[in-house]
């Protein structure tokens, strides 16, 4: 997918997968639910934040301030609240280079508390710790699929 000159990439084995089973549900959803409980349902609502994120908000600047993290993951970039529900946040890298700007959406978290051991920033913080993300733009676009 190609946005505001930003290709969109999805991690295969992390959000991809994180994706495709939330479209799946989204789907089956809209089977079995009358058209108003499945537009109010929070899954599909999740979904279409995200995919808005991803297709409107991320694409305008994926550096600014707003999406900023620090310390050690100030390579990355965070989407929190912006229609997405407040426990949730949206992780990615982006590259700014010629030819190849490129936008990696890695990880879909879900913080308990504040502090808590499973508390996504934590969790996200060891990920990369353990090296869960190729660290190269072309490295992580062989892991890649494109949105």
């Amino acid at each position: 997918m190609l946005i505001n000159g930003w290709n969109i990439y999805f991690l295969k084995r992390l959000f991809g997968k994180q994706r495709r089973d939330l479209r799946a549900e989204v789907k089956r959803l809209k089977e079995i639910l009358p058209p108003d409980d499945y537009l109010r349902h929070p899954t599909v609502k999740l979904y279409a934040a995200i995919m808005q994120a991803i297709k409107e908000k991320i694409p305008v600047d994926p550096f600014t301030s707003r999406f900023s993290l620090t310390g050690p993951l100030k390579k990355f970039g965070q989407v929190k609240m912006m229609g997405i529900p407040n426990r949730y946040r949206l992780f990615f890298r982006a590259f700014k280079v010629p030819q190849r700007q490129s936008i990696f959406v890695l990880w879909l978290g879900y913080p308990r508390k504040e502090g808590d051991k499973n508390d996504c920033y934590r969790a996200f913080r060891k990920m990369v710790e353990r090296g869960d993300f190729p660290i190269s733009l072309d490295e992580l676009i062989l892991e890649s699929e494109q949105g």
